[in-house]
């Protein structure tokens, strides 16, 4: 498993997480939190970034029990 590329997309979707969190903050601006950009951005951050791992770790899983089927065994 090329965990580079795990930690990549771990964090492009992290930072898709934050952003999605941001924006569900603004839609939601009549919160009494006076803090809520950031729980809501810091909560997207970590849903995001267990999701890019998790989704990039089971693809790279596929491919490899795949790769491994197609392989000629005598």
């Amino acid at each position: 498993m090329n965990m580079r590329s795990v930690l990549f997309c771990g964090l492009v979707t992290c930072v898709l997480g934050s952003m999605l969190g941001l924006a569900v903050a603004e839609i939601n601006s009549g919160d009494r939190n006076p803090q809520s950009h950031l729980h809501y951005s810091i909560a997207g951050a970590a849903i995001g970034l267990i999701m890019g791992f998790a989704q990039e770790a089971i693809r790279q899983n596929a491919q490899a029990t795949m790769d491994e089927e197609d392989t000629p065994t005598f």
